[in-house]
C-alpha cells in the first residue's frame, strides 16, 4: 500500500447528475458516504469499499468524477487507470458519482441537438430541447464555443484542436519539464498562436503569448523533492486583434513535432517525410518543407529507438552475449581512444554450415553505409550445394582500405581453420594486397561483371 497519497472520497449514489446553465454539474438527490482511497489502490478494492457502503449493483450503473480544475467536464471512472487519475489530480478530497445511465441530464435551454460530441454515456436532453418527444442521444454536451457552432457548417475542425486541453488547468501535474514543454507546443498548435518562455528551468516554468498585452499565461513549479511540475497560474484566454492573428506564424520544432508523430512511427516505421508534410497540413494546418519533415522523422526515430551514437555503448555487451548464447561464435570489436573502429561477427551456425555443407568458395565485397556516421560493411559470402548464397561473416569498418580489409580477412582466415578456398572479389587494391599476404596467393577469380565489361569495352581492360 502506498500511503504517500491518501485522500478522502465522497461517494454519491441514488441521484442524478444535472448540468446547470453555467455549464457546471450538480448532483441532485440520493445520499452520500465517505471512503478513503490511496495511490496504487486497485479498482476491485475501490468498488468493494463502495459496495460495503451502498446496497447497489455496479453492473447497472456508471461511475463518474469531476476534477476541480475543469468542473464542466464529466469523466468516466471505469478502471485502475481512471482511479489513478482521480487520486493524482486531487488534493485533499474527491467526489465520485454513481448514476444510472438515464440519470445524466443537460438543462441548458434552447441548445440545438446538433451541438453535441460523441460519448459513451447516453444523455437525455431537457423537455425544452426535445419539444414533444423524448430525445435520447448517445452523446455528451460540448462546450458552447466556435467548435460547437461549426457542427451546422461545412467546417471540419483540425486534428490539433484536441491539443487545446493538453494542460487542463491550475493543479494539473506533469511528469517533468520536458513534458511541460511538449504540452505548451501542442497547445500552440491547437490555439494557433506563438509563445515565449519567461522562465525555463526544471524547477520553474513560465510561458506567455508572444503578442503584447495578451493575457494568456501558464506557470508551473516543481513539487518538492522530485521533477514533477504542478501548474500554478493558468490563464487560457487570448486577446488578439485580426492583424496579430493573421501575422502569427506557428513555430516548427522538430523535437516537439516528433512527439506528435511518435505514435505513427511505432505502427508505421516507413513513415515518409512527404507524408508527414501532408498530414501536418491536413491535421494541424501547418505547412512543412521536406527538410523540416525529415528532421521531425529523425527526431521521432531517436525518441523511440534512442540516439544512434548511444547504440555504440552496447557493442561490448552485444559481442559478449553473442558468444555466450551461441558458443563458437566469433564476435569482436576494436576501439581507438574510446571511439568505435571495427566490428567482426561470424555466427557459430554460419561457420558450421560453411564447413559442412558449402562449396570452398568465398565472395568478399563491401558496400557503403548511410546514416550519420557512414563507414563500410564488409561481407564474406559462400555458396551452398544449390548455388544459394550463404552468409559467413560480416564486418563494420570506417572505410574500405587496406588496413580494414587485412583485419577483416585475418578474422576470416582464422575461422576457416586451414581450409583452402577460392576467393572471388572485385580486385580492390586493399583486397589483393591482403589476400596475398594472408593466404600466400593472389586471387585469380575476378568479379564476372568486371570480366564482361572488360570484353565489351576496352576501357575496362
Amino acid at each position: 500500500m502506498d500511503d504517500t497519497i491518501n485522500i478522502y472520497c465522497y461517494v454519491y449514489a441514488g441521484g442524478k447528475l444535472v448540468q446547470q446553465n453555467d455549464g457546471l454539474w450538480k448532483y441532485i438527490g440520493g445520499r452520500s458516504k465517505g471512503i478513503h482511497v490511496y495511490k496504487g489502490m486497485s479498482y476491485a478494492e475501490f468498488t468493494s469499499r463502495i459496495l460495503e457502503k451502498f446496497d447497489i449493483s455496479m453492473e447497472l450503473a456508471k461511475t463518474h468524477y469531476i476534477l476541480k480544475f475543469n468542473p464542466k467536464v464529466i469523466q468516466d471512472l471505469e478502471d485502475a487507470g481512471d482511479l489513478d487519475n482521480v487520486i493524482s489530480y486531487s488534493d485533499n478530497f474527491v467526489e465520485v458519482y454513481i448514476v444510472e445511465s438515464s440519470c445524466l441530464e443537460g438543462v441548458e435551454e434552447n441548445l440545438p441537438t446538433t451541438h453535441v460530441a460523441n460519448r459513451s454515456l447516453p444523455l437525455v436532453l431537457s423537455s425544452s430541447c426535445a419539444s414533444n418527444n423524448d430525445i435520447t442521444c448517445d452523446v455528451m454536451l460540448q462546450s458552447r464555443g466556435f467548435p460547437s457552432r461549426c457542427a451546422e457548417t461545412d467546417y471540419t475542425p483540425l486534428e490539433s484542436d484536441r491539443f487545446r486541453e493538453a494542460i487542463l488547468g491550475s493543479g494539473h501535474t506533469l511528469k517533468n519539464a520536458e513534458e511541460f514543454r511538449n504540452a505548451i507546443y501542442q497547445m500552440s498548435l491547437g490555439g494557433r498562436f506563438q509563445y515565449k518562455y519567461l522562465k525555463n528551468s526544471p524547477k520553474h516554468m513560465s510561458v506567455k503569448c508572444s503578442i503584447d498585452l495578451c493575457p494568456w499565461k501558464i506557470t508551473a513549479h516543481a513539487v518538492a523533492g522530485n521533477e514533477i511540475l504542478r501548474v500554478h497560474t493558468f490563464r487560457d484566454i487570448h486577446n488578439h486583434i485580426a492583424q496579430d492573428q493573421c501575422s502569427s506564424k506557428l513555430k516548427v520544432s522538430s523535437k516537439r513535432g516528433a512527439v506528435i508523430v511518435g505514435d505513427v512511427f511505432r505502427t508505421t516505421p516507413d513513415y515518409l517525410p512527404r507524408q508527414i508534410c501532408k498530414d501536418f497540413s491536413h491535421d494541424h494546418g501547418v505547412g512543412l518543407t521536406y527538410n523540416q519533415a525529415w528532421h521531425i522523422k529523425e527526431k521521432a526515430k531517436e525518441r523511440i529507438y534512442g540516439a544512434p551514437r548511444d547504440s555504440y555503448m552496447f557493442l561490448p555487451w552485444l559481442c559478449h552475449r553473442l558468444r555466450e548464447i551461441n558458443p563458437g561464435t566469433l564476435a569482436e570489436y576494436t576501439s581507438t581512444d574510446g571511439h568505435f573502429s571495427q566490428l567482426f561477427v561470424a555466427h557459430a551456425f554460419s561457420i558450421q554450415g560453411f564447413m559442412q555443407g558449402c562449396r570452398p568458395i568465398l565472395a568478399i565485397d563491401s558496400c557503403h553505409l548511410s546514416g550519420p556516421y557512414k563507414g563500410a560493411l564488409l561481407s564474406a559470402i559462400a555458396y551452398d550445394g544449390d548455388d544459394g548464397m550463404f552468409p559467413l561473416a560480416i564486418g563494420v569498418v570506417s572505410s574500405e582500405n587496406y588496413e580494414d580489409w587485412y583485419w577483416f580477412l585475418e578474422k576470416v582466415k582464422h575461422l576457416l581453420d586451414g581450409k583452402e578456398v577460392l576467393i572471388i572479389s572485385d580486385r580492390h587494391q586493399g583486397i589483393l594486397r591482403s589476400v596475398s599476404e594472408l593466404f600466400g596467393f593472389i586471387g585469380a577469380v575476378q568479379c564476372k561483371c568486371y570480366e564482361m565489361c572488360r570484353l565489351i569495352h576496352p576501357l575496362y581492360s
